[in-house]
């Protein structure tokens, strides 16, 4: 057992190892990367990659059958085809076949994207120590929303033993009891329209317990927390998905991505877990992107799941 905990946690170490360290800011980095992708550094050549950081006289290659997709400091977002190259400069120049679709979300996109990136290569295998120790999972767990901003009413997820068991949903607020429901026969409430209204800048908890006098002993979750998304960044970001909605010529796996971004820069950790899904189901093979998703679960307090998803990086 201890040998298999060696193993784990070297592997764990080699994946979140950044691929190229650099002292100069990047000018980009690579969205996606599929078949045969080279780039030409100071005249030697590197394997392309997921999360790539690219800067100026960087020539990126791709063979027979082989795409990448780059985004720039500036906003631009690029797609390279096959058979083409692109070298790398202040604003990027392509010299392919084809010329590549791109579409440009604003110079704040590109340290979004750097971000969400980033949460492949943070805290290592300490992190997996903290959470192969950590203890059972409970009878009943508040699941969703946790840690996390929310857009619009939340819609409340937990795990119970016995579905059936009578509960009571109750949500804070900074003075005490703000909203209670009682729950049967279901893992999921969606906060009702002619509930008090939940106002943006107001830190909310949310907790279940046994009702039943009879259920012994009784069972209460831990709190959750979360906050209201305000309407001026709830704008400010469907704007932003609105401009990524307009790539026509861009891979699933890279609108997957850079949604997941947005979302993680909003704190909307619910919304990037489930976008970082939608981009493994369209690429498994990336163990990046799992990486991604392990340290979203972490965050938002799901350990098991997250243990799951670094358990199938060690099967690859």
């Amino acid at each position: 057992m201890r040998a298999r905990e060696i193993f784990f946690s070297l592997i764990v170490i080699l994946l979140v190892t950044p691929v190229l360290t650099h002292s100069q800011t990047p000018t980009a980095v690579m969205l996606s990367c599929s078949g045969d992708v080279m780039i030409v550094r100071d005249g030697q050549t590197i394997k392309g990659a997921f999360g790539l950081n690219l800067r100026p006289g960087d020539e990126i290659r791709t063979g027979q059958d082989s795409q990448a997709e780059i985004h720039f400091d500036g906003g631009n977002w690029v797609r390279i085809g096959s058979n083409s190259s692109m070298q790398v400069k202040g604003q990027p120049q392509a010299k392919p076949e084809e010329p590549p679709a791109g579409v440009s979300m604003g110079t704040k996109s590109f340290q979004t994207v750097q971000n969400f990136i980033k949460l492949k290569n943070s805290e290592g295998s300490s992190s997996l120590v903290r959470l192969r120790s950590g203890e059972k999972h409970p009878e009943l767990r508040a699941e969703s929303p946790r840690h996390t901003m929310v857009r619009g009413r939340p819609t409340f997820r937990w795990s119970v033993s016995d579905p059936s068991t009578e509960l009571k949903l109750t949500v804070y607020d900074e003075d005490g009891v703000y909203w209670q429901h009682e729950v049967l026969d279901t893992m999921a409430l969606t906060y009702p329209a002619d509930a008090p209204p939940l106002a943006p800048g107001t830190a909310y908890s949310w907790t279940l317990e046994t009702t039943d006098p009879l259920k012994f002993p009784p069972l209460r979750s831990q709190a959750a927390f979360f906050e209201i998304l305000s309407t001026e960044d709830d704008e400010e970001l469907q704007n932003a998905l609105g401009e990524i909605a307009r790539e026509g010529e861009s891979s699933v796996s890279a609108v997957h991505l850079v949604r997941a971004s947005l979302f993680f820069e909003y704190n909307l950790l619910d919304e990037a877990i489930a976008e970082t899904q939608r981009a493994i189901a369209v690429d498994p093979e990336n163990p990046a992107l799992r990486s991604i998703l392990a340290r979203l679960y972490a965050q938002t307090g799901r350990s098991a799941e997250a243990l799951d998803e670094y358990d199938k990086i060690l099967e690859k």
